[in-house]
């Protein structure tokens, strides 16, 4: 009879144990999460800058800045309504890729490209985009991690007890 009681009883403990470590995992996620959307947003906010140090030198000013300034809109909403990475990340995307147009762009002007402000907030830009990249692939491979330790969560009895759904990968 004692000896069924040990063993239930470890195996609960291990249950519990595994459901703490999936709880820590899922808040390190969460974390990860948080500190992506953070980045994202302070390097759209050199856009502003972008577009007024750029406004003596580029021709069709407005047009080239209209549809992120646009995008930006859309962003601020997003964030108000506090969506999910995976919600938001289309509109991330969209947003880096007119940041790239706009350094093309610029690029492009002899007088613009010596200009020493351009010149560092292109340069906090490309570092923004590099840490956003690298917390994104840190982000991808902890919610592999995650899934994984789902699924053989979900081939135990664990999953009874204890319901945590799968996280969508970027």
């Amino acid at each position: 009879m004692n000896f069924y009681i040990i063993w239930i009883s470890i195996l609960f403990f291990s249950i519990f144990l595994y459901y703490i470590f999936l709880k820590y995992i899922e808040n390190k996620i969460f974390n990860l999460e948080e500190k992506i959307k953070k980045l994202f947003l302070e390097r759209s906010n050199f856009i502003p800058w972008v577009y007024e140090i750029s406004n003596d030198f580029l021709n069709r000013h407005n047009e080239i800045f209209h549809e992120i300034l646009n995008l930006r809109k859309i962003e601020f909403s997003q964030d108000a309504n506090n969506l999910e990475l995976v919600e938001i990340i289309e509109t991330k995307k969209l947003i880096h890729h007119e940041i790239n147009f706009i350094f093309k762009v610029c690029n492009k002007h002899n007088q613009l490209i010596k200009e020493a402000k351009f010149i560092y907030l292109r340069n906090l830009i490309i570092k923004k985009s590099a840490e956003i990249w690298e917390n994104i692939e840190k982000y991808r491979k902890a919610i592999k991690y995650f899934n994984k330790l789902i699924f053989y969560k979900n081939i135990t009895i664990i999953w009874l007890i204890f319901p945590i759904s799968k996280k969508w990968e970027i």
